[in-house]
């Protein structure tokens, strides 16, 4: 059976192991996890591998350290998001069986992403800033927008 969370976060944040110049490699070798989720985030953004490349330059170790830090913070949020989206399926005909979320490190630049109608990708880094406790609202908002 497919899990409806499947976090990658953590993994992400290997690249403060290195030093910034070899960022951008370990990000492509980091999205090569889940390659449609990210190709479809990257299409959804807009973005090729030299902007990619430009924003994971930009990035500050000091902002990717304290995420790193406060990530084990997220766990309890994910148990609320997941009972959220339980009580919303079961209001709305959602088949959860269908759904995933991916929670993980990306580009920064946004915090949910509504990949296609089965597939959330939510990036630890932008959700971070707002706080993890939105984590359940964001989500069952995402699926609200669809059957609005």
């Amino acid at each position: 059976m497919k899990r409806l969370f499947v976090d990658k976060s953590r993994d992400f944040f290997e690249i403060l192991s290195l030093e910034k110049r070899n960022w951008p490699s370990f990000y492509f070798e980091y999205i090569k996890n889940a390659p449609m989720a990210f190709s479809l985030y990257h299409s959804l953004l807009c973005v090729d591998d030299s902007q990619i490349t430009t924003i994971i330059l930009s990035m500050e170790r000091r902002y990717l350290d304290r995420c790193y830090q406060s990530i084990s913070d997220l766990k309890p949020y994910e148990y609320e998001a997941a009972r959220a989206l339980v009580s919303f399926s079961e209001k709305n005909s959602l088949d959860l069986s269908k759904i995933q979320v991916y929670i993980v490190g990306a580009l920064n630049l946004g915090e949910i992403f509504k990949l296609d109608e089965c597939k959330i990708f939510i990036d630890v880094l932008s959700l971070h800033k707002i706080g993890f406790d939105k984590l359940p609202f964001l989500i069952v908002k995402a699926f609200e927008r669809e059957k609005a």
